[in-house]
């Protein structure tokens, strides 16, 4: 009784830890290069996916 209370306790943990959102980026990092001013504001956008089971939230997104 108590090894399959056990066994039913760590596969819940277990299903509960894969189900989560997951991100996954096609490219990481992204480098301009050298720039003239003239040029103006340029920007890239990074490509992502959520390839976890339950719905990705974006919260606090700030660029460096």
């Amino acid at each position: 009784m108590l090894k399959n209370l056990i066994l039913i306790i760590l596969l819940s943990v277990f299903m509960i830890l894969t189900a989560l959102p997951q991100i996954a980026f096609e490219k990481m990092i992204h480098d301009f290069g050298q720039l003239k001013e003239e040029v103006g504001e340029v920007s890239y956008d990074f490509q992502f996916t959520n390839t976890g089971d339950e719905p990705l939230k974006l919260e606090n997104v700030k660029a460096s």
